[in-house]
């Protein structure tokens, strides 16, 4: 499967003359998408940023952009110096399909709770066991995530769901997506997120939302 990766590995080769291996801020499942993303490589080349940036752009396939390139110390890891990450999941709300958001929203042909929902995530707040938001497969050494900021908000005809944290499992923005809907919908009221996140355990959760509702926003790193 392609993947954002082997792109700009590919087009990065050609470029500084060798093979290199790209090391991001972090994996992004398949259907995601990434309005900012962080990834460093090695190489003895020299090469402006500005040469750097362009030359990525010129080979890269449409779907993918470099915006900026910088040298950084060869100590700096993208994936484990202190930086949060801002993930926003999005719902579209229409009766009709809108085939310019298609792949960017996941969308309810019913209004949602939005006020209910934006009580809800309030409980994730903090430094917790989220187990219950965790999938099968997740491979971190353990389930204590740190969230410091949870917020659900209307936009338009959308609405959003902005989790800023230090860190995230697998599938658990995602699986806090479904279970917000359910509260959106009426089928739960909003104290259940807090008895979801209490009893670590998945199968007390809602479903995995739809990749294609999820953007991993921005990336910040400690000065």
């Amino acid at each position: 499967m392609p993947t954002i990766q082997g792109a700009v590995e590919a087009a990065l080769e050609p470029l500084i003359g060798h093979a290199a291996r790209v090391s991001s801020a972090g994996r992004t499942d398949a259907g995601v998408h990434a309005a900012m993303q962080v990834a460093t490589f090695v190489t003895r080349t020299v090469r402006t940023p500005q040469a750097v940036r362009d030359g990525l752009n010129a080979r890269l396939p449409a779907e993918i952009a470099c915006l900026s390139a910088e040298p950084v110390h060869a100590s700096f890891d993208p994936r484990r110096d202190p930086h949060t990450k801002t993930y926003r999941y999005t719902w579209l709300i229409s009766d009709a399909p809108r085939p310019l958001r298609r792949g960017r929203a996941w969308r309810s042909r019913r209004q949602l709770d939005v006020q209910r929902m934006a009580e809800s995530v309030l409980c994730l707040i903090g430094t917790h066991d989220f187990t219950s938001f965790r999938a099968a497969g997740c491979s971190a050494t353990h389930p204590v995530r740190t969230i410091m900021d949870a917020t659900v908000v209307v936009s338009g005809d959308e609405v959003h769901l902005r989790l800023l944290g230090t860190g995230f499992l697998r599938h658990m923005v995602r699986i806090v997506a479904g279970s917000v809907h359910e509260i959106g919908q009426g089928r739960q009221e909003a104290s259940w997120l807090r008895e979801v996140l209490e009893a670590r355990d998945r199968g007390r959760a809602g479903r995995t939302a739809p990749a294609q509702g999820l953007l991993l926003e921005r990336i910040v790193y400690d000065a």
